[in-house]
């Protein structure tokens, strides 16, 4: 399968001039609606498909080096985890077209796992988002997005990239689409032997090998301008080795398996509309403590959820908006420690949204979970916009969220605790907008404090989790964008730098693995002739315990990445791109450094 993109590449270089005849793009659907609403009272960050692949290995460099998050890894493309304004990876809610896919058991989602290249853009929420998506939404939100187009005939997107420690990357996309009629073929496919050493730190990655492969198909049908219903599918299958420190330890491994869908009917009027989504989505895990025998533990998962949003604009300008939601999640362990737990979860949120005239903009909503076994709090939120001057717009958001237990919390055996409460979460923040011509500057500072965290304890004889810990996060976060076009050449520029202090409020120490101190930037110019980039990192000091102790803290770094991309055809393009240029020597997670200077050659074929 592996070859499978190198040959549909190859082979589009010499059919390029059979591609269909462009239309004018009608409509685009995407089908987290509510992610769209979220962005009158709080910052989205959005990525598109060429700015992933200025990072096309995995979803963690992406989100690394283009957002604020920190991301805490265990040496390349390995066990990933996310940290955001403070927050856990538990707090960090990763969506699938609006639906959660977040571990069943570890309540996070392992960031090297959830794929890439399959979908079409990427979206990244700072901030709360309970009401909308539920236990999780704490800190932050990923989206990973696909859409669906009508009226632009035949096209495709194919790119193939080779780089050091025998990396592959590549993926595949096809759409076709008429006036009532949408498909979109997608897969992709990763693999590294991932064996790179950091002389400096007398550090080999040994037995770091990766693999992942994922599958994806999409259609849609209009059957008029108010009535659409599309279906989105994704088959994914993931291997990971696990390093190890030296050659004779035991080699482990560990196998992913991943089927999600999702039908979606959207219905629209001059007054009511509605969006109903009916998803099904599965996991499955395989650990094998020696890779040379059969697996050792294993789990799998199911998840069935049915969401509606209904909206009425009867009153000009007032919206009222009624979401509804039901889970039924269940999970089988393998000699993992778990029995075999099921459980229902309910929810209703009343949203009410109104523009004041040009000027102001008011949302607030309430929500109400229902879960068997445990007592969730009541949610709500608050978000305003105000354009108080031509260049100025003020943005806030305040908002109580939650993140409910895992089945390896409750379930465990022996250990787990079936009386454990929520998380819980207020924050605020106040976005403040500044534009000028093509420049635009956002500071956004913010508070967050988090009551009730589960955190595994040891006991008299096994390890238990309770409530415990307090924690609250403060800090401010900037962001600037400048687009300039000079002649046929453009130029675009992005920034992100965040300032962060989060501490357990019982011991009055930092948390772990949350820099002080962070900034990620990139620089864009594209011309006919193609484009180049220059990205650029600087993390701070990071904590890897909960004492502050500076001599296992990870020390700051600055990494630099470039590349070109060279147009040898209208619909053929050669990129080159170097990572870490300047060879420095850091580490995302203690005792795991990641690579040095690094290469990749990549062809992409758009048609």
């Amino acid at each position: 399968m592996k070859h499978i993109c190198f040959f549909a590449l190859l082979f589009s270089a010499f059919t390029t001039v059979l591609h269909a005849q462009e239309t004018l793009i009608d409509t685009v659907y995407i089908s987290d609606i509510r992610l769209k609403d979220a962005e009158k009272s709080q910052k989205i960050i959005r990525i598109s498909k060429d700015e992933l692949l200025n990072n096309p290995v995995n979803l963690s460099e992406v989100l690394r080096f283009q957002t604020p998050f920190y991301i805490r890894e265990n040496g390349r493309g390995m066990a990933a985890s996310p940290s955001f304004r403070g927050t856990t990876a538990q707090q960090t809610a990763f969506l699938w077209n609006g639906i959660p896919v977040n571990s069943l058991f570890l309540g996070q989602a392992d960031v090297n796992n959830i794929g890439l290249l399959n979908y079409d853009h990427i979206a990244v929420k700072p901030g709360g988002g309970s009401i909308s998506y539920g236990s999780g939404a704490v800190g932050g939100s990923v989206h990973l997005n696909n859409s669906l187009s009508f009226k632009k005939g035949f096209n495709g997107d194919l790119f193939a990239e080779y780089g050091s420690f025998e990396t592959l990357n590549s993926s595949v996309k096809l759409n076709y689409n008429t006036d009532k009629v949408s498909f979109q073929l997608n897969t992709a496919y990763t693999e590294s032997e991932n064996d790179y050493d950091v002389p400096a730190l007398q550090y080999v990655n040994r037995n770091g090998k990766y693999r992942q492969q994922s599958f994806g198909l999409s259609s849609g049908y209009r059957f008029n301008t108010g009535d659409v219903l599309y279906f989105h599918s994704q088959m994914s299958d993931g291997l990971q080795y696990f390093p190890v420190f030296f050659e004779e330890d035991t080699k482990t491994k560990y196998i992913t398996q991943g089927f999600r869908s999702l039908l979606h009917w959207d219905h629209q009027n001059q007054h009511f509309s509605n969006h109903l989504k009916l998803a099904f989505l599965e996991e499955q895990f395989r650990h094998f403590a020696d890779i040379e025998k059969t697996e050792s533990t294993g789990s799998g998962g199911q998840l069935f959820m049915v969401k509606n949003d209904a909206s009425w604009t009867r009153i000009k300008n007032l919206v009222l908006i009624l979401q509804t939601e039901f889970q039924h999640q269940k999970a089988e362990g393998f000699q993992s420690g778990k029995s075999n737990p099921k459980r229902n979860l309910g929810a209703a949120a009343l949203v009410v949204k109104k523009q004041w005239g040009k000027s102001i903009y008011t949302e607030g909503a309430i929500r109400k979970d229902f879960i068997e076994n445990i007592n969730s709090p009541l949610l709500f939120s608050f978000g305003s916009q105000i354009k108080a001057a031509p260049f100025y717009t003020i943005k806030l958001n305040i908002s109580k969220n939650f993140r409910i237990p895992t089945f390896n919390d409750l379930y465990w055996e022996p250990g787990g605790n079936p009386d454990l409460k929520p998380e819980h979460s207020v924050q605020i923040e106040l976005g403040n907008e500044f534009q000028y011509k093509n420049f635009t500057l956002e500071i956004v500072p913010y508070y967050l404090r988090v009551s009730d965290m589960i955190q595994w304890m040891p006991g008299n004889t096994i390890w238990t989790p309770f409530n415990t810990n307090e924690a609250e996060s403060y800090g401010a976060e900037i962001y600037g964008n400048f687009f300039a076009k000079i002649g046929d050449h453009q130029l675009k520029l992005k920034s992100a730098y965040t300032y962060t202090q989060s501490k357990d409020l019982e011991t009055q120490k930092s948390l772990m693995y949350v820099p002080q101190h962070k900034f990620s930037g990139t620089a864009s110019f594209m011309t006919k002739f193609g484009s180049i980039f220059l990205q650029g990192m600087f993390t701070g000091l990071t904590f890897t315990s909960t004492d502050e102790n500076r001599r296992t803290a990870l020390n700051p770094s600055t990494v630099i990445n470039a590349g070109v991309q060279i147009t040898l055809s209208p619909h053929l393009q050669l990129g080159i791109r170097a990572n870490n240029i300047f060879n420095e020597v850091y580490q995302t997670s203690q005792h795991y450094p990641m690579p040095l200077r690094n290469f990749g050659i990549s062809l992409r074929s758009q048609f």
